[in-house]
């Protein structure tokens, strides 16, 4: 990738720490309110609505925590490998939170760390093009050493985001911001394991491909 057409990291860790603040605000400010009903009010109906809102939102952001966790740290603790049963009930539980179901049958066996983190990445760049939700279904290919996997995402509203190839190739660094910093950070970080990431429209569906690069 030319020197020009990359962003330094920097500008990444700040995009990529302003997009996980931006995911977590919204169920910690839910909480902080549950909190301030329950200070300034007695109602007994007031008080059990504000204990589900700080219960669900809670639950919401410990979710999204552990997925971030996995996903953008080092999971240190986990050591070289992650086991792709602990990886799929972590991806489950976040994309599942909302109108997104997850196709991911009892996989088997790990991965290097890096690799599930690609995939991890995958998954929340597939939710955003298929904003109105759907099925996500994934598929994992072992045994090599590059990541390998293939998403297919359906529903009524898959697309391909704007600028969204350029991206995961790495060719609109000058426009990426911590709204759309996912795909470039994944393409980045596919190039780094010797893979490349692909997205195209089959038909309805948005699919997401990732194998071999042919300079690896």
């Amino acid at each position: 990738m030319p020197p020009e057409l990359t962003l330094d990291e920097l500008n990444i860790s700040a995009f990529m720490s302003s997009k996980l603040c931006h995911d977590l605000v919204g169920p910690v400010g839910a909480i902080n309110n549950g909190l301030e009903l329950l200070e300034d009010d007695d109602d007994d109906d007031t008080r059990a609505y504000a204990f589900e809102i700080i219960q669900n939102s809670a639950r919401i952001a410990a979710l999204r925590l552990e997925f971030a966790r996995l996903a953008f740290g080092s999971s240190s603790g986990l050591g070289g490998e992650i086991e792709l049963g602990h990886a799929e009930k972590i991806a489950r539980h976040f994309v599942e939170e909302g109108k997104h179901r997850l196709n991911w049958p009892r996989p088997e066996g790990a991965l290097p760390k890096d690799h599930v983190r690609l995939l991890l990445i995958a998954l929340c760049i597939s939710m955003q093009a298929t904003p109105g939700g759907g099925e996500i279904a994934v598929s994992v290919r072992k045994g090599l050493k590059t990541p390998s996997f293939f998403i297919r995402c359906k529903g009524k509203t898959a697309r391909m985001p704007e600028n969204f190839e350029a991206l995961l190739n790495g060719m609109a660094a000058k426009e990426v911001d911590p709204r759309n910093i996912m795909p470039y950070y994944a393409g980045r970080l596919a190039t780094a394991l010797g893979a490349a990431l692909t997205a195209r429209k089959d038909g309805a569906d948005m699919v997401f491909e990732c194998a071999p690069s042919a300079k690896a």
